[in-house]
């Protein structure tokens, strides 16, 4: 005993290491699986987990079902390896997973991605401009990757593409500015600057929404410029610096 109680610690780190080593070695092909299946099942719920932040998804939770796994022949002798596959979906992660001696071991989730989110509070229908109690936040499945409305997102101006169904996420694919200036519509060039207001009658020669950028008609000059919408038929000049 006294010759192993006076080795060096790195003596018995080493000592340990290769015990560790060869314990790994000798794995059951049962808890060699087992070790597999364990590491495809962290790395699809990772990469939910990240495709649900870049989504904007907030409180995310992750369900997964694994399905029958393909099993290659053989012993795991090292560190096994995974990566998700490239035809991965929300709804369905494929993992495959390698390591030496046993080639590749293919997993497969069904899955399901849930959070908080905007979402429809009603039926919204077609060209309908949101309101506060057309929006609330709920706890909704995320189907797509595509950008969820951000939760301190302006309402004002917003109005839908499309029909949107209550429960539906909200994504900027459904919505599109409500245009509060229309081509040919009488608009009132507004500028102030250092508490001097100026306000001139101009035209429209674009369709444009809320702080968007629209080429205007000057009245008195009849000069084409450039000016921002900031209300319904009132736009505010761009000013040279």
């Amino acid at each position: 005993m006294a010759i192993f109680t006076n080795r060096p610690p790195a003596a018995l780190r080493r000592t340990a290491g290769l015990l560790l080593l060869s314990a790994g070695s000798l794995l059951s092909p049962a808890a060699q699986a087992a070790t597999a299946a364990e590491l495809a099942q962290q790395s699809a719920q990772q990469w939910l987990l990240q495709q649900a932040a870049a989504s904007g998804l907030r409180a995310p939770q992750i369900r997964l079902q694994a399905l029958p796994a393909r099993l290659a022949p053989g012993s795991c002798l090292g560190k096994p390896v995974a990566e998700i596959g490239s035809d991965s979906q929300l709804g369905r992660v494929r993992v495959r997973v390698r390591c030496q001696g046993a080639g590749e071991i293919g997993y497969l989730f069904r899955a399901e991605v849930s959070g908080l989110a905007l979402a429809a509070a009603n039926d919204i229908a077609p060209g309908q401009t949101l309101g506060a109690d057309d929006v609330s936040e709920q706890r909704v499945l995320l189907r797509s990757p595509q950008p969820l409305l951000a939760p301190n997102v302006a309402l004002d101006g917003l109005r839908s593409k499309t029909l949107i169904r209550q429960g539906t996420p909200l994504r900027g694919l459904l919505l599109e500015t409500a245009p509060l200036v229309k081509r040919g519509m009488a608009v009132a060039i507004v500028a102030e600057q250092e508490g001097i207001r100026v306000e001139v009658a101009g035209t429209a020669l674009e369709t444009a929404g809320k702080d968007e950028w629209v080429r205007v008609k000057n009245g008195n000059s009849g000069k084409v410029i450039r000016a921002r919408v900031i209300d319904t038929g009132v736009v505010s000049p761009e000013i040279s610096q």
